[in-house]
């Protein structure tokens, strides 16, 4: 790899996202089935709109929350194209293919609408003081919020 492509990749990375320290090994990310998304085969097969999007996150997180230990806990980053990272703190369903990003970049306070499409979505585990006090992300579907 040369020199000016590892200064890009470096460039591209912001320095406060750790996600590939192996904090908690034996945490990791369930495996939901098809029963336990509450799905049946053919809506496995069909679209998914942004909302069941948003729902199969909130679940996902919801189960993973509930393995980890007292100092860590789930972080949803969604990264945009043009390598725009926001630290998620509220996803919505704007409309059937749209979301509404709610969080921080780079520390500053901000909100993205944005087609399904042109995010993706990293869920990773974080390290906190067992002091601090739980951090919980906001889900809004079909007009009902949870935070999970």
């Amino acid at each position: 790899m040369s020199s000016p492509y590892q200064t890009i990749i470096q460039q591209r990375q912001p320095n406060d996202v750790e996600i590939f320290h192996n904090i908690h090994p034996d945490v990791k990310p369930p495996c939901l089935g098809v029963e336990e998304m509450g799905l049946s085969h053919q809506d496995v097969n069909d679209y998914r709109s942004a909302g069941e999007l948003i729902k199969s996150i909130a679940k996902t997180i919801h189960l993973w929350r509930q393995r980890m230990p007292k100092d860590a806990e789930p972080t949803v980053v969604a990264m945009l194209n043009g390598g725009l990272q926001i630290h998620v703190s509220r996803l919505a369903q704007e409309s059937f293919h749209g979301i509404r990003i709610e969080g921080t970049a780079g520390g500053n306070p901000c909100m993205v609408l944005t087609h399904q499409s042109n995010v993706e979505l990293l869920c990773y585990v974080q390290k906190v003081a067992e002091d601090e006090p739980e951090r919980r992300i906001g889900f809004v579907i079909d007009g009902h919020e949870t935070q999970e």
